[in-house]
């Protein structure tokens, strides 16, 4: 029995490299996904509460400016209508939630502010504060009190992620960079 000789070796190596090269941009891709993998709402004490979880990719422009002292803003809307035969649905609930993502270069640590009450978490890592933001919890969505009851509504929540608060010359100069990133509507049904 002989044994046949490649006569082009280098075409093995190429065919190889092709195959391996989509699941090393899967990976890239999964660093840098920005969508909402679940959403969620609790009966808690006479009220609806939402949970959210991120994939929080940033892109790679918006990571050196956030560590360079740049704010970032995530925005987080939520929606519940209910289904109407032969009218537009009737939105009953329409609820935003802000934070701000900032760096303090001085104490090199990254905060993660909720302009409505103020506080500020504090972490040592970008990613730990990104990990933080991506397990959105409880969020007060409506008191049942206000709601049709007996209804069935349809829930939707997307995120948004922009350059926070800064002089609108700047904003102009940096209006080219890839800052700004939007979720799809992630779209459920409930029935309280």
């Amino acid at each position: 029995m002989q044994l046949r000789q490649w006569r082009h070796p280098g075409l093995v190596c190429v065919a190889v490299l092709l195959c391996a090269l989509p699941g090393m941009r899967a990976a890239a891709d999964d660093a840098n996904r920005f969508e909402i993998r679940n959403a969620y709402v609790e009966l808690k004490e006479g009220s609806w509460q939402l949970d959210v979880r991120l994939d929080f990719g940033l892109s790679r422009a918006a990571r050196q400016a956030f560590e360079e002292g740049v704010p970032l803003t995530l925005l987080v809307e939520a929606e519940a209508s209910t289904t109407r035969r032969l009218l537009p649905d009737a939105t009953v609930v329409s609820r935003s939630y802000e934070w701000e993502l900032a760096h303090d270069a001085i104490a090199n640590r990254y905060l993660v502010i909720d302009p409505v009450t103020g506080q500020h978490d504090s972490y040592a890592s970008q990613d730990e504060a990104l990990a933080a933001l991506s397990r959105i919890s409880g969020l007060q969505l409506a008191d049942t009190s206000l709601l049709p009851e007996r209804e069935r509504f349809e829930m939707r929540v997307r995120a948004s992620v922009e350059i926070g608060d800064l002089p609108a010359a700047v904003k102009l100069v940096l209006f080219w960079k890839s800052w700004s990133r939007s979720t799809d509507w992630y779209v459920w049904s409930v029935r309280p």
